[in-house]
Order: structure tokens, then C-alpha cells, then sequence
């Protein structure tokens, strides 16, 4: 995703806060994003306590930004494969591990 958004995200952000619409645009993307990065890892985040959940949200929503995916692509040169592979990694060792569900629990 992050491949395909990065030229149009750095248009938008090329504005410098000059038009204040856009700029609620760009701040809403950014609130979307982090609720999404939240949705996806909540299974782990929900074992945090609240200071450390807050703190490892905002490291997981700097190390998935869009610029961060043009700076390893453009300035460092990885693959889109290798890109993601540091991606991955990273967020391995930032979260803690997926807690157990215990399968009786889960209904069909």
C-alpha cells in the first residue's frame, strides 16, 4: 500500500500547511492510520499496560509511515521484499508475542 500512496502522500504534504482543508485531510489520514495499526495489533497491544501500549502505538505508527517506506525504497535501496522483511522484523521485536486463545473459548 505504502508503495503505491507515497508519490500522491508527498503531494498532499507538499502544501506546508497552506490550505487548512487539506491539511484536516492529511490529519485525518493520519487518525485513520493509527486507529488501523491499533486494530491490527490489538491481540498484543492489549497486554501492555496503558503508558507502554500508548508509547509502542506511536513507535508502530512512526515505523509504518509512508516516509519511512520511501526511505528505506529510495535512500537505502531495498526491494520492495526487502522493505517489507525490515518492516516485519521490526515489528516483531516491538511487540510482545500474540497471546494464546484458548480454543474452548472461541465459539464457531
Amino acid at each position: 500500500m505504502a508503495e503505491r500512496w507515497l508519490p500522491l502522500w508527498r503531494v498532499l504534504n507538499s502544501d506546508n500547511g497552506e490550505a487548512p482543508e487539506l491539511q484536516k485531510r492529511i490529519r485525518l489520514i493520519r487518525d485513520l492510520v493509527r486507529m488501523r495499526v491499533e486494530l491490527m495489533f490489538q491481540p498484543e497491544l492489549s497486554t501492555l499496560p496503558q503508558d507502554r501500549r500508548r508509547r509502542t502505538l506511536i513507535a508502530l505508527e512512526a515505523l509504518t509511515d509512508m516516509e519511512s517506506w520511501g526511505r528505506m525504497r529510495e535512500f537505502h535501496g531495498l526491494s520492495v521484499e526487502d522493505a517489507q522483511a525490515v518492516w516485519i522484523g521490526a515489528i516483531d521485536r516491538l511487540l510482545p508475542p500474540t497471546p494464546v486463545v484458548d480454543a474452548s473459548v472461541v465459539k464457531a
